[in-house]
């Protein structure tokens, strides 16, 4: 069973997945669009060719950081499937839905849309592989100073309590659409979890959900 743990910055998806592995060595957990293998991302790219050559071709040229991105989700994807062989539950921190988010997010900075033939294909692979979408959250107030007190250096460390919550927002809207359209494209399994107040408690709720899940309730 693959699960993404998907919610605004600072609604803590790494500290809870962390936490739930340590209570549950086998959930398998760190998996995410960053630090992945070198040779997986070369094929990831070599496969990207035919999109980014379209692109150009029709003078809608793609920045290196969207291609990297682009790369980064379907080399996950190859990750998976060797790692699903091995593992009964596997979370993922930033998995398809935040990297297609990020990209929706990237491309409309510029007024443009992701390529839309590539965004199909991509979203149709996904839910082969992914089964389940928990969505956290929590309140603005407790994000900022999360997001404020973290070690971890976020870009919005120094914002604004409205800037964090338009950038908050912005995200929460890029995950509804595309989780809506993972939905359109096969079946998924959405849940929702609130983070606010101790991890303990969250990690305890996580920990239902996904033994609930696993038994089909």
């Amino acid at each position: 069973m693959v699960v993404e743990l998907v919610g605004p910055a600072g609604v803590g998806k790494t500290t809870l997945a962390q936490k739930l592995h340590r209570v549950d060595a086998r959930v398998h957990v760190g998996l995410s669009v960053w630090g992945l293998p070198r040779a997986r991302l070369i094929r990831g790219a070599l496969g990207l060719v035919p999109t980014i050559v379209m692109a150009v071709l029709r003078r809608r040229r793609l920045r290196w950081v969207e291609i990297t991105h682009m790369i980064r989700l379907e080399a996950l994807r190859r990750v998976l499937r060797r790692v699903k062989a091995r593992h009964r539950v596997i979370i993922l921190d930033e998995g398809p839905v935040f990297g297609m988010s990020w990209l929706d997010l990237a491309f409309a900075e510029r007024g443009v849309r992701p390529p839309a033939r590539w965004r199909r294909r991509t979203l149709a692979r996904w839910v082969d592989v992914l089964d389940s979408v928990i969505l956290l959250d929590a309140g603005n107030e407790e994000l900022a100073e999360r997001i404020r007190s973290r070690a971890k250096v976020h870009r919005m460390m120094n914002g604004s309590d409205r800037a964090i919550q338009r950038f908050a927002n912005d995200y929460r809207k890029a995950f509804d659409t595309v989780i809506d359209d993972l939905g359109r494209a096969g079946r998924l399994a959405v849940h929702q979890l609130r983070t606010d107040g101790p991890l303990n408690r969250s990690t305890a709720r996580l920990k239902t959900m996904l033994a609930r899940y696993r038994n089909g309730h």
